[in-house]
């Protein structure tokens, strides 16, 4: 019986330990943001904040992702559309998103200044990588933090 039981767990392990390895690779594909839901998954189109001491309402507007296998990634909501590259941090399970700003862009010296972008080979210079904690995870769904206690649901329309 003691042999079954650890035969049995180690099929678990194995199994849990091999679909995390695939998960930068499984990332890969066309990403619709389906909407923001708060801690009891109710679903929300704003958010109250309290900045400076002023009560504010943010409407709700997310992006959705491209990541292609080479690295790069697309993101656009209805208001505006950016790229860069992306990787996946296995150990803190997260995608980290570098946006890619242009040479003439001019919010450039503010950022260079405040030391959040650095230039690369390719002429572009890159935002500091923000990061995107993967909650729950499946071929065609992820749940992504977004701050304290909202969610990110996202669906995959292609890979």
């Amino acid at each position: 019986m003691r042999k079954i039981i650890i035969l049995i767990v180690s099929i678990l392990i194995y199994q849990i330990s091999s679909s995390q390895e695939t998960k930068d690779i499984n990332l890969v594909g066309e990403w619709k943001f389906i909407e923001l839901q708060d801690k009891d998954g109710k679903k929300q189109t704003k958010i109250p904040l309290n900045r400076w001491q002023k009560d504010a309402v943010e409407k709700v507007n997310r992006d959705s992702y491209v990541f292609h296998e080479n690295g790069e990634y697309t993101s656009s909501n209805p208001l505006k559309s950016s790229s860069g590259t992306w990787y996946f941090d296995k150990l803190a399970n997260e995608i980290n998103l570098e946006l890619r700003i242009d040479p003439e862009d001019p919010a450039l010296e503010s950022l260079k200044k405040h030391n959040l972008v650095k230039k690369r080979k390719d002429g572009f210079y890159y935002q500091k990588a923000v990061k995107k904690v993967i909650l729950d995870y499946s071929e065609q769904t992820m749940t992504i933090q977004d701050r304290d206690e909202y969610v990110l649901l996202y669906e995959r329309i292609s890979s």
